[in-house]
């Protein structure tokens, strides 16, 4: 295998190259490359020779290092990496250029031949694939060739003694014309079902986030974006709240939720269907989504007359579903959950031809959400902070750096659920970071790992970042519909939860913008939310109480609560597994009562008449805290 590099590179540049090799296993040992450097600069190095995972070129594999076969050299090292695994295939070396000579390399291994089984066909000769990479537009000016041969290299099991087989090749052309304004060809893959890797459908990689280069957006992007979609987006109101006297706190609410779609998304994804060229937007975008970023696209695609394809996971509601073909989406239902879906989504759109868009990381969509910040700054005045929900970021990116830029003053604050707090663990660590998502009220922010632009956008601008209980999220739901008469979806009611939980203290008799950034909830799991809401407020409550089972016993308990003027929901008997008095039965009650203060008035009254009453824990309300009426009555935050 033959691999040669070129790297003219600026000074101020720095280039990370991964060359990928092919490995031997015969008769329990492995064989090293021989390095031949016809012609190096002194400070350019061989470094790290460690497996490369997330390169976009091989698979993780392991492959011990030679050193002994490098020609001696202040300037050049080679780092040993771990032993060979059992199955061997392609493993990699990092080359990294610092200086501005360039470095000419040629790294020879013994080629092998030979015949293997796949799928009952025996391949015969090399299979072939072609892709291209190429860098960021970002970077300054670069021209790199390289020519890369992956092999990939399996043991025959009948004849062990016999050398692997090559199966697959490729060729790589990387080049970068540095056009500050080029859109980034998408990655074409050809061949026969070999992915970017040759393996792992999961490293599939897209051009506009990368995760060793993020995108940092600028003003100068939202001030544009905020021009070319002002035709089709409309500017919502952003109106002081009836909860600021509960509150304590000039609540102003950005109503997202009103748009055409029913949420923020429309902002980016407006604005990142404009800025396609010409040629992709006749060939088409996908996406892949479960919510309100593919009722967006959709929407505009159509209204664009740009043809749009969306991956949904089979978990995706129904009415979303629905929502989308009514927008003229093509929509495959693929996948048990988004990450499935968004594989097949690139998958799809490198066969396809067609564009892929990120639905919260593309740096297009992070300036179209930035015009929200644009219109909060215009339509309320001396303004102390902005609390906004996050998930992938977004969002918050956007909208922080519109109103930094203006006013730096101004505190922006960060919201996520306990149940996916992926942008705090980001912030802690420096870089996105796996955290898993757990079943959430506010399911439109539960994205496991954060975007890499919006991360690298946000970071610098966020002044903090809270985690609110889902219970709090319930309670906004109710509050938003109740006072407010809006219906919002937990992901949107996140800033008021935030607010209700007294997690933002120091914003009290401050004047406070909340986005409601979506309204798009289910009509059953806005029942449920209301149901969640009414427990936690104690105006929903359950309770079993032993009653006599003689005539008027159960008579009895009625009066009491009508007394009170508790009115009763639900009723049950148990009788066969009751362990007291056999003329007892155990009554099973849930009630509404006006507030938690009601629901303490009732359980003493009871527990006078009564010797066996027990009031359910408010574990399923409060996210499984276990806390009786009394208890919840001293620990809940005094803005409830």
């Amino acid at each position: 295998m033959v691999v040669k590099t070129a790297l003219p590179c600026e000074s101020s540049n720095h280039l990370d190259i991964f060359i990928s090799s092919s490995l031997q296993k015969q008769n329990g040992s492995s064989s090293s490359p021989s390095v031949d450097f016809t012609e190096y600069d002194p400070s350019a190095t061989i470094i790290d020779g460690q497996v490369v995972n997330e390169s976009g070129l091989t698979p993780s594999t392991s492959q011990t290092c030679d050193a002994d076969s490098i020609p001696s050299s202040p300037a050049i090292s080679c780092d040993p990496i771990a032993p060979v695994s059992q199955s061997p295939f392609c493993a990699a070396q990092k080359v990294e250029s610092k200086s501005p000579p360039a470095l000419k390399s040629i790294i020879k291994y013994p080629q092998q031949t030979g015949v293997v089984q796949t799928q009952q066909e025996p391949i015969q000769h090399q299979q072939s694939i072609e892709f291209e990479l190429i860098q960021p537009p970002t970077r300054t000016q670069l021209d790199c060739e390289l020519v890369f041969t992956s092999e990939r290299v399996s043991q025959s099991e009948e004849n062990p003694q016999k050398p692997p087989t090559v199966i697959s090749t490729a060729n790589i052309n990387m080049s970068n014309d540095s056009s500050a304004n080029q859109q980034p060809p998408i990655i074409s893959v050809n061949g026969n079902g070999v992915t970017v890797n040759g393996s792992d459908p999961s490293d599939l990689f897209d051009p506009w986030c990368d995760p060793n280069r993020p995108r940092i957006v600028q003003f100068q992007d939202i001030s544009a974006a905020a021009f070319k979609i002002k035709s089709g987006i409309m500017m919502t109101p952003c109106t002081r709240s009836h909860l600021s006297s509960l509150t304590g706190t000039q609540i102003f609410f950005k109503k997202d939720f009103l748009q055409y779609t029913g949420s923020f998304k429309e902002r980016g994804a407006r604005y990142t269907l404009l800025m396609l060229p010409e040629a992709n937007q006749k060939q088409g975008v996908c996406t892949a989504s479960a919510g309100n970023h593919a009722l967006a696209l959709s929407y505009h695609g159509q209204e664009l007359g740009i043809p749009v394809t969306v991956v949904m996971p089979i978990v995706a509601p129904i009415m979303k579903v629905q929502s989308c073909r009514q927008f003229g989406a093509n929509i495959i239902i693929h996948g048990r959950d988004i990450g499935e879906s968004r594989e097949f989504a690139m998958r799809l759109g490198k066969e396809k031809n067609l564009t892929y868009i990120n639905g919260y990381d593309h740096p297009h969509i992070i300036a179209g959400q930035g015009t929200m910040g644009l219109e909060i700054v215009e339509q309320v005045k001396n303004i102390d902070a902005v609390v906004v929900p996050v998930g992938g970021g977004g969002l918050i990116a956007g909208v922080a750096l519109a109103v930094k830029s203006l006013y730096p003053h101004i505190q922006v604050i960060g919201v996520e659920s306990e149940r996916c707090a992926s942008f705090s663990c980001a912030l802690k660590v420096g870089q996105p970071i796996y955290t898993k998502a757990e079943s959430t009220l506010a399911d439109g922010l539960a994205v496991p790992r954060v975007g890499i632009n919006s991360l690298a956008t946000a970071a610098p601008l966020v002044d903090k970042c809270v985690v609110v209980k889902e219970e709090y999220i319930a309670m906004a739901i109710l509050r938003l519909v109740e006072i407010e008469k809006a219906v919002v979806e937990g992901a949107g009611a996140c800033g008021l939860a935030a607010i209700l939980a007294g997690l933002l203290p120091e914003l009290k008799g401050k004047r406070v913008v909340i986005p409601l950034c979506g309204g798009n909830i289910d009509t059953t799991v806005l029942g449920r939310c209301l149901e969640r809401g009414l427990a936690v407020d104690g105006r929903l409550v359950k309770f079993s109480v032993t009653v006599s089972d003689r005539p008027g016993g159960i008579a009895e308990l009625c009066r009491l609560m009508a007394n009170l003027g508790v009115s009763i929901k639900d009723i049950l008997h148990e009788r066969a597994w009751l362990k007291s008095d056999i003329f007892s039965v155990e009554v099973r009650v849930m009630c509404e009562t006006r507030d938690l203060e009601h629901a303490v008035e009732l359980e003493r009254v009871l527990k006078e008449h009564y010797n066996n009453v027990h009031f359910g824990k408010m574990a399923d309300a409060l996210g499984g805290s276990g806390l009786t009426v009394d208890e919840v009555m001293d620990s809940r935050s005094p803005l409830l």
